[in-house]
């Protein structure tokens, strides 16, 4: 034993980690409850997914120890309804000695009270326990099982379903039964210790995997259906091979959806609608033409108004005013003493000017200005120049051509050219012509591009007034509406190319899938969500389903078929054919052999021994293959080290009279330890089991059973034939006859005249047993097989006078189990005469069992 245990400790160390801990706390526990078992499924998730910490677990000598074992008695069965015909009023006792008969006619409720223990004990074979089919309407079923188990009373309250752990080991042999272990493969029922942890740890394995097929189940798809048109495209075929192990990049690749895309879509259903694409890409180039222009002298508008050439320009304009004011003081110098005032004035500059202009290209041509000479007029008066006046002409020339002035000129002149850097700005129906051709819908970025211009002309509009920086209006900033209508611009010319491309070629199919790829990519887009859950939800199955493949019992029933070779199987095997041989079958040509193992569980079949074919329920007779499933049932239950009671419902059904006796003396010796229950219909059984267990001083408690009015399964007193002769005569005598004395004094005679003739009839067969028993010493009964021939010298004791009063006693109580003549009836005796006739027998007895040879 102590090389299996080595060698189960290393095999368990090979187990998932999860079944290591359930072996563990297997050991720790006689049973798991519903906490462990969830904390199981936990820990074989955990285990599947490789976060369950690892820990050490051995296989202890416990496991191969004897658990002690109690005893177990079925006390009574009470308070039945709704099982086939049952209905009694009192429960059905079960006695207190070790082997107990239940006798009942057909129809007795036998049947019945069998099929319910099997339900409440959890036989193997259960067939449907039917109500009464004789009664309308549906009553729940319900009984009370009373058991004493290791000296403490209990009671079960059974409702229909489930089985009582207590009572499970309660073995019951039917005709069930025997169908099985002939007919097909069937599992032995004693285990030891270490193949009882194995079936426990396999029940384990089965309750985790239901409990994740539970959860399996409950993990529904709320997957979305997608349209039929787009699983054609690579991102409707992913979507419909959606797995596990899509990840966040994958999701994201055939799910994200946006504006471009949602314009894209837009693009290609107006190139599919487009009949003529060539004008179409030549109106998408002019419209880009014109934004581009429009974008172009925004930025050129707001280069020329930066604060930059803002600030050149305003420079330009203080230089001019300085040199302007340097120039006129020299000018007050100048002219000082002159008649009109103004002279050097800006207005009095052009008038010189034009006055130079006239005299070099008109009045005086290739004369210098002013013309001074002998004779010369003033060009504007035409008056003779005299000598203060040519004077006077050259002083003003002198000014004009001197440096004050110039640098005051050159400056106004850097003034006026700063100033033109700034171009007319369009006007308000200008811009917005320029805004409709380069089609910019009249929105927000339309309103943005008014805006914009509107500020670049306040900007201008200010600038003249402006003297300094520090007077300078805020900067202007270059606006987000030009980088989009760029973006626009550029994918303006994009589609042109593309609608070229369509004037090119016929590519509507290409379109058209790239149209469907995006409106699946949009559909995707729109149910992502579920899209997560889905895959979550795989991901969930995938680690239930990973959990439950440790959870596969296949390991775990090979080891313990291993195990059961040597530890089940030849006992059983020799259990068999001792019983075979006990029970006088030895000579049917039988073995019984492992078949196979499944899930656990040791299958053994049995066949013909050196028989060329199969087919035992073929080749033995009913009786055989009767002797042979019992040989194979004690063999399996005498194996279990517990002291539970054994149920047959009739055992010698089918058996001749070798065979039936040999059963009964078998069922004897097993009640040596064991409470044995046996269902019958047979008084002759009910005979052979009371004989044989005199003989061995046992006491044998019989339970008569019948049907009556409201049901069957009613407890009645046993059959005269069987009942002991001295307790039946008291019992006619000391009830019966008082029951029919008080129904004649109170005048009730029809029902006196009924239990008075059945008090005759009984009687009539206790004088009967009486000749049996006493007259004859019991040297032959019936329903037993023997003939006690060392009582015979016993019979020398007769005198006629014993048989005078037997025969006198049959002859008159006979007359009342046969018809009676019409005219001439046979009236019943009194209550006291028959009560003097039965104190008679009564006496007779006492005195024959006294008288010696």
């Amino acid at each position: 034993m102590n090389n299996i245990e080595s060698n189960l400790t290393k095999w368990f160390s090979e187990r998932p980690q999860w079944l290591q801990i359930a072996a563990t706390r297997l050991l720790q526990k006689s049973e798991l409850t519903n906490q462990d078992l969830s904390e199981l499924v936990t820990l074989c998730r955990q285990d599947a997914d490789g976060t369950l910490p690892k820990v050490s677990c051995s296989f202890p000598s416990s496991a191969f120890s004897q658990s002690a074992t109690g005893t177990l008695r079925l006390c009574s069965i009470s308070d039945v309804e709704g099982v086939n015909a049952l209905a009694p009023k009192k429960p059905l006792e079960f006695g207190k000695g070790n082997i107990t008969i239940i006798y009942g006619n057909n129809g007795s409720g036998k049947s019945g009270y069998v099929r319910l223990l099997k339900h409440v004990c959890g036989a193997r074979e259960t067939e449907h326990l039917h109500g009464n089919v004789y009664r309308s309407g549906s009553v729940g079923q319900n009984a009370c099982i009373s058991y004493e188990q290791d000296g403490i009373k209990k009671n079960h309250i059974w409702s229909g379903q489930g089985i009582c752990d207590d009572l499970n080991s309660v073995d019951i042999f039917d005709t069930s039964f025997g169908k099985v272990f002939v007919g097909s493969d069937d599992e032995v029922s004693y285990e030891p210790p270490v193949l009882s942890f194995f079936s426990s740890l396999i029940l384990v394995c089965e309750k985790v995997a239901s409990e994740l097929d539970s959860e399996a189940n409950q993990q529904q798809s709320k997957k979305p259906n997608i349209p039929n048109d787009k699983k054609v495209t690579p991102e409707g075929n992913w979507y419909e091979s959606l797995s596990a192990k899509a990840t966040t990049q994958e999701i994201d690749k055939y799910c994200t959806f946006g504006i471009v895309d949602d314009n894209e879509i837009q693009t290609l259903q107006q190139r599919l609608a487009e009949q003529d694409p060539a004008e179409k890409a030549k109106q998408l180039g002019k419209q880009k033409k014109h934004i581009e222009t429009l974008f172009g002298d925004a930025n050129m508008y707001l280069e020329q108004l930066s604060d930059e050439n803002c600030r050149r320009i305003i420079a330009a304009k203080k230089k001019s005013i300085l040199k302007k004011e340097a120039a006129d003081a020299s000018a007050e110098k100048v002219f000082s003493g002159s008649e009109f005032e103004g002279i050097g004035s800006d207005i009095w500059k052009e008038l010189w000017e034009a006055a130079r202009n006239y005299s070099v290209s008109g009045a005086y041509q290739g004369a210098s200005y002013p013309n001074v000479s002998d004779g010369s007029r003033c060009v504007l008066c035409h008056q003779t120049l005299t000598e203060e006046a040519k004077s006077r002409l050259i002083s003003f020339e002198g000014f004009v051509k001197g440096e004050m002035q110039k640098a005051a000129m050159d400056a106004a002149k850097e003034y006026e050219v700063a100033s033109q850097t700034i171009e007319l700005l369009p006007t308000s129906e200008t811009l917005k012509t320029r805004i409709d051709a380069a089609g910019i819908a009249q929105d927000e970025i339309a309103s943005q591009v008014i805006d914009f211009f509107n500020q670049l002309k306040d900007r201008k509009d200010q600038l003249p007034g402006i003297d300094s920086e520090e007077a300078m209006p805020a900067p202007l900033h270059t606006p987000q509406w030009i980088e989009q209508v760029q973006i626009h611009a550029k994918s303006l010319g994009e589609l042109a190319e593309k609608y070229d491309e369509d004037a090119k070629s016929d590519n509507r199919e290409d379109i058209n899938r790239k149209l469907n790829s995006l409106q699946t990519r949009k559909w995707l887009s729109e149910h992502r969500s579920a899209i997560n859950d889905e895959v979550t939800r795989l991901k969930r199955l995938n680690q239930i389903q990973k959990a439950k493949k440790s959870t596969n019992t296949r390991a775990l029933s090979q080891k313990k078929g291993e195990l059961a070779e040597a530890l089940i199987t030849d006992a059983f095997v020799k259990r068999f054919n001792s019983e075979l041989k006990a029970l006088g079958a030895s000579q049917v040509k039988v073995e019984l052999v492992k078949s196979k193992i499944s899930k656990g569980r040791v299958l053994h079949k049995l066949q013909l021994q050196d028989a060329y074919q199969s087919g035992l329920a073929e080749v033995l007779s009913e009786g055989e293959s009767r002797i042979v499933s019992i040989a194979a049932f004690l063999a399996d239950v005498t194996g279990k080290t517990n002291q539970a009671p054994f149920v047959f419902d009739d055992p010698i059904s089918s058996l001749d009279q070798t065979y039936e006796e040999a059963v009964v003396k078998r069922l004897i010796e097993l009640s040596d330890d064991k409470q044995v229950i046996v269902f019958t219909h047979r008084l002759s059984l009910l005979g052979t089991i009371k004989h044989f267990s005199e003989k061995k001083s046992i006491k044998t408690d019989v339970v008569s059973i019948r049907p009556a009015s409201w049901g069957t399964g009613e407890p009645a007193p046993i059959p005269l034939s069987q009942s002991d002769i001295k307790s039946a005569l008291n019992s006619l005598i000391n009830q019966r006859y008082q029951d029919a004395k008080k129904e004649v004094d109170s005048g009730e005679f029809e029902r006196a005249e009924i239990l008075l003739k059945s008090m005759c009839s009984d009687f009539r067969a206790l004088v009967e047993r009486s000749i049996e028993n006493d007259l004859l010493c019991g040297v032959v009964q019936r329903f037993q097989r023997p003939v006690h021939t060392l009582k015979i010298k016993d019979l020398a004791k007769l005198k006629d006078t014993d048989c005078d009063i037997l025969d006198s006693l049959m002859t008159k109580y006979s007359a009342f189990e046969h018809s009676q003549p019409v005219d001439s009836p046979i009236d019943l005796p009194e209550p006291d005469d028959l009560v003097a006739d039965m104190i008679s027998l009564k006496n007779w007895r006492e005195e024959y069992a006294k008288r010696t040879v």
